[in-house]
């Protein structure tokens, strides 16, 4: 039977709770204690998006207001971010393709599926038809995979049928039962990496999958839920008031009836688990200009050839991108071994960019980090392709920019430089959210690639925005309103002559202890700012004090915080945040202004 004529098979790649699984394969140390993942509701105020097994285990549930949560179990927070899940779950399909050449996402619709608690894709799709005698068969491929998934902390259920509905079904819901079955411990890594140690295991369970024989998918899921064919919580629900709660009792029902009461949506997703309607994987959109391939005729291990192979893969792909008036946002480089798995790095950029140079310094850069901390198998094929790219944007400059354009240009080139040496996310920027707690009151995230909300980062709003207005003092309407420098966490201090007619009477700054009579408790003027601080050993004297601004958290965010917090100038010219928790009565140190 020649290879365009083999029956079609297609594997799932269920990635359960993804939101959680992101953040705990990013920091294993929440895995083992309560976690929760929260988003602010317009009307309900903070959210419960998603919560780990340990953290569900005391009654936590997506949808449940956090104050509820809270009070349930003392549990780590951490916000969601639904598109960094989008942007590791496109980097796992790219690194899939070491699998199959068609890899996709599972396409979700304007509603939630009954059984899911969020509006985004958990699924990878692949097409593996003719492909498993290379792996040996279905189920070594099926072990390849989760060897892949382990790896990288990532814990997965999976599944192989003739169609992607009844894939999707089995990896959904029939690797819930005891019909699954588990990938042995002994098969989570791959030939000669280490096995996984006892913390592991803890972190990363075992992954399962079931695989329907050829031509039998009506048998397969006819035990399964009705949730399994992709259907919306109504549907589900009315059929459920009808009586049926499994597949196989809804093919016992006349199809006519079924799609005059219930639309015709739960048809097609019915032809489609059995096959009697087409369902193609949807790959990740991307344009074939913009990827280069360079095969070699003998496979090298030779350094300096693999680094001028990229280079000039770079140069090529710059004068495409050039000839397009495009620039790249994000590249990928793949690197495919002998009897290895392929070494795949992702490069992304701060602004889109077809400067040659720049993308060789870069990746090279990059592929030089990697031949220094592991020992790589002969190459025998390298792939560069720019996975998201955007127009150039072309500015006239000003008459009097004063060198302004070169300056973006140049920070731009720094921050790809470091994204690319250090890791996209470890050089971040700052992004303001709505928190009155000012060590809570900003997030950050990476500056290359795409901004959180998926368009294009602003590069010209993201440098202008950071220019500080021509006044020293720091007033309501300048960005020096507050501090440029936060301690983490804030510092409790010393106070004295708390009443402003003993400021005359303070010590001088570097004078060791304040003048007698002058107690840092004084109960009778508590609500004023003191007259002089304890800071490192010396004493401050205060000459002018702003405030009180009064900042309170949110009953909902657990016991209450009210602060009252002074902009304060000492005589030494220096400015300071200094704030009296209203709970305790403690002042502290929290920030100082440049």
């Amino acid at each position: 039977m020649s290879p365009s004529k083999q029956p079609p098979r297609l594997l799932c790649l269920w990635l359960p709770n993804w939101p959680v699984q992101r953040v705990q394969a990013a920091e294993p140390q929440l895995a083992n204690s309560p976690l929760v993942l929260q988003y602010r509701d317009a009307r309900r105020g903070q959210i419960v998006a998603a919560a780990n097994l340990a953290a569900r285990s005391e009654g936590v549930r997506a949808n449940m207001r956090l104050s509820e949560a809270t009070a349930l179990v003392d549990t780590e927070i951490r916000p969601h971010d639904p598109h960094e899940d989008i942007e590791g779950l496109c980097s796992l399909t790219e690194q899939a393709q070491q699998f199959s050449p068609i890899v996709g996402l599972e396409q979700v619709d304007k509603q939630i599926w009954a059984g899911r608690t969020l509006l985004q894709p958990e699924c990878l799709l692949l097409d593996v038809t003719g492909l498993a005698n290379l792996f040996g068969g279905e189920e070594p491929l099926i072990r390849q995979v989760s060897c892949w998934l382990a790896e990288q902390n990532y814990f997965g259920c999976l599944a192989i049928a003739d169609t992607i509905g009844a894939a999707w079904a089995l990896a959904n819901y029939g690797t819930r039962g005891a019909n699954c079955t588990q990938v042995p411990a002994a098969s989570t890594k791959a030939p000669g990496v280490n096995r996984l140690t006892s913390e592991d295991k803890k972190i990363v369970p075992a992954c399962r999958y079931r695989i329907a024989p050829a031509g039998e998918t009506a048998a397969a899921i006819a035990n399964l839920p009705i949730a399994a064919l992709r259907l919306g919580q109504q549907t589900v629900a009315s059929l459920k008031r009808l009586g049926v709660s499994t597949i196989d009792q809804l093919q016992q029902l006349p199809r006519g009836g079924l799609a005059t009461r219930l639309g015709e949506t739960l048809i097609g997703r019915w032809d489609q688990a059995l096959g009697h309607q087409t369902e193609p994987v949807v790959t990740l959109p991307s344009s074939p200009d913009w990827c280069l391939e360079q095969p070699l005729e003998y496979p090298t291990q030779h350094r300096e050839t693999m680094l001028e192979l990229v280079r000039r893969l770079s140069r090529e792909l710059s004068a495409r991108l050039s000839r397009r008036g495009e620039g790249a946002l994000r590249i990928v480089c793949r690197l495919d071994l002998v009897q290895s798995p392929p070494l795949v790095m992702q490069l992304g950029l701060f602004r889109p960019t077809n400067e040659a140079r720049h993308l060789e310094l870069l990746l090279s850069g990059q592929l030089e980090q990697q031949l220094q901390t592991i020992a790589l198998a002969p190459l025998w094929r390298l792939t560069l392709q720019a996975t998201l790219t955007a127009p150039m944007v072309w500015r006239q400059a000003s008459l009097f920019d004063g060198g302004e354009s070169a300056n973006r240009q140049q920070l731009a080139q720094l921050v790809d430089t470091l994204s690319s040496r250090l890791g996209r996310q470890q050089v971040l920027s700052a992004k303001v959210r709505q928190e009155v707690r000012p060590e809570q009151a900003c997030t950050f995230q990476p500056m290359t690639g795409r901004s959180n909300d998926g368009t294009q980062e602003v590069t010209v709003k993201k440098l202008s925005s950071r220019l500080a207005r021509s006044r020293a003092e720091p007033n309501r309407d300048d960005p020096m309103r507050r501090p440029t420098q936060l301690y983490s966490p804030p510092v409790a201090i010393e106070v004295a002559a708390c009443e402003r007619q003993a400021v005359d009477a303070a010590p001088e700054v570097g004078q060791s202890d304040p003048p007698a009579g002058s107690a840092g408790d004084c109960a009778a003027s508590r609500a004023a700012p003191p007259g002089q601080f304890k800071y490192q050993d010396t004493w401050h004297t205060v000459t002018e004090a702003i405030g009180p601004e009064r900042l309170e958290s949110g009953w909902w965010r657990g016991p209450s915080t009210r602060r009252d917090y002074f902009r304060m100038t000492t005589k030494a010219g220096s400015w300071f945040w200094i704030y009296r928790d209203l709970n305790s009565g403690q002042w502290y140190l929290h920030g100082t202004f440049d």
